[in-house]
Formats: C-alpha cells, structure tokens, sequence
C-alpha cells in the first residue's frame, strides 16, 4: 500500500510538471517563451514577464530560458503553487530591449505583448509584474518609465535606467540590486536614493564583493521573488 502511494504521488507529480512546461510562442515578430500555471484556477491569475540580459539574445527562442532569475522564478512559483502567466521574451542579437547604441529598441513589443495577454487572457491587472536583469534591467526601466501605471512591482538586477529622472520612478514599487564590484554600483545607488526621496517606494540590495554575472544571477532570491509576489496595485 505504501509504495503504491509513493508511485501515485511520483505520477501526480511527474503529470503537473509535465502540464506546465514553457512553450514556445510568437506575438508580432517578438519570440517569447510562456509558462502557465494552474490552467483550472478560477478568476484572474497574475502575469509576470522577465527580460533576459545580452548573452541570451538571438532567434533560437531557447537561450533566455538559461538566465538564472527565469529559473528561480520558475522554481518559486512551483513550489509555492502560484498561478500565473510567465512570459520570457528574447530579444534579436542585434538589439538592445532599451534601444541605445542607435537602434530602435524592443520594449514596445514587449509592451504589446503584455497588451495582448490582457485582451485575450484572464490577467489580474492588479498584479502585473516585471523582471529583468543587465540589459534586460535597462529594458525594465525603460518600459517602467513609458507605462508608470501599468505594473504592481519589478524587481530590477544589474542595469542602469537610460534617462534617470527619479520622477519617472514614483509610480511603481521597486525592488533593485546591484554587486558592490560592477560599473552601475554609484549610479544605481544614486537612482534608488533620488527615487526613494521623491516618494517612491524602492528596496536596494548590494551584493558585496560580488561582479556583473554574479549579482545578475544572485539576485533573484526567494525572499525578493516573495517580495515581488506581495505586491498588488491599488
């Protein structure tokens, strides 16, 4: 009897993991990976979208799924049971998601394809979240700035806003951190210490004696994932 309990929970297991892989998908030129948990949960869930960093830009749809802060928020949603819609786009090697160095940028279309889940899925518009790490932060910023009112918090690793007016920051609660060895470190100090005297609500991490890849990777811990998760929108 025991074992055949151990081997119904190993299957039940075994078919919500394999119910719940990231799939695939295109929205107007933009390739994105999604993640949807709990398909029979009744009401509105949440959507959380994460924008990688440089190394895993490209036309494969697969790289971006190897940055550490996708697979932490995977994780944490799994074990705590969480429903929600995880979108991991890529962006083309030969963008940036903020559009510097002269090119147009990607976050429009990232912003469409938030857009698009709200017309066609049953989304929580109150809980709306946005992640990204080194460029994928800049990417973040950028959108935060263009969309103040769109998102119920971000959680911002490694990378530095475009324009920094701490105004544009006001709106949305942020949770930002930076390694004590990377180029952003004053910067992003700076940013976060201006944002928070203008009103906004930001948390800032250092991550001491750590460098770029390192703090990227680290800073998606369960307790910041936690924090994103508590945040809903008035």
């Amino acid at each position: 009897m025991k074992r055949y309990i151990v081997l119904l929970t190993a299957l039940v297991i075994s078919h919500f993991a394999m119910a719940q892989d990231f799939k695939p998908m295109e929205h107007n030129g933009l390739l994105y990976q999604e993640l949807v948990f709990c398909n029979d949960v009744k009401g509105k869930i949440p959507l959380v979208i994460y924008l990688h960093g440089r190394h895993a830009s490209g036309n494969d749809n697969q790289k971006q799924l190897s940055q550490a802060g996708v697979q932490e928020i995977d994780k944490y949603l799994r074990k705590n049971a969480i429903p929600a819609y995880f979108l991991v786009p890529q962006c083309p090697e030969d963008y940036e998601w903020d559009g510097r160095n002269g090119n147009s940028g990607y976050t429009d279309k990232v912003v469409d394809l938030i857009t698009f889940h709200l017309k066609t899925k049953d989304i929580d518009m109150n809980r709306i979240y946005i992640c990204g790490a080194s460029m994928g932060a800049c990417g973040t910023w950028k959108i935060l700035k263009d969309n103040p009112k769109l998102f119920a918090a971000a959680l911002i690793a490694s990378g530095q806003a475009q324009h920094e007016k701490p105004s544009d920051y006001t709106n949305t609660p942020l949770y930002v951190t930076v390694g004590s060895e990377e180029r952003s470190y004053n910067a992003l100090k700076w940013l976060t210490t201006e944002i928070r005297k203008a009103g906004g609500n930001v948390k800032f991490d250092v991550l001491f004696g750590q460098k770029h890849r390192n703090a990227c990777d680290n800073a998606f811990s369960a307790k910041r994932i936690k924090w994103l998760f508590s945040q809903v929108r008035d």
